[in-house]
């Protein structure tokens, strides 16, 4: 039941988020399409850690989480989610808004990423 509760909101997170990076950047929508990353990102490595748990193997970390990703082959590109785990880690500063801006850069091609996992992990 929480594999499923999962899978459902990362599914509508992503949605959401990936309707947020569709509009024209402002403030409001930077703040709001980095709280979607965070929210994608926690929601995701819980459901990464999960679903490797069932395939007996354990994760206690997101990085963990993301490395068991690659070597499952739900996602492909390594270097890309080392980088979203880094950026998760600094999403803490975002009230400066030069990281704030910055991390907003990054966003589209860590959506795509979140997508190709979403298609490897939700049926």
């Amino acid at each position: 039941m929480r594999k499923q509760a999962l899978r459902k909101d990362f599914e509508s997170i992503l949605s959401r988020w990936g309707k947020v990076l569709d509009q024209p950047e402002n403030e409001i929508i930077r703040d709001a399409a980095i709280l979607r990353f965070e929210l994608a990102f926690e929601v995701g490595w819980k459901l990464v850690q999960l679903l490797a748990r069932d395939q007996g193997y354990e994760v206690k970390s997101p990085r963990q989480a993301f490395q068991r990703a690659f070597t499952m082959g739900w996602i492909t590109d390594e270097e890309v989610w080392a980088d979203i785990v880094k950026a998760r880690n600094t999403a803490v500063h975002v009230y400066r808004q030069e990281y704030a801006k910055a991390l907003y850069l990054k966003l589209a091609n860590f959506y795509e990423a979140f997508q190709e996992l979403k298609e490897s992990v939700i049926p």
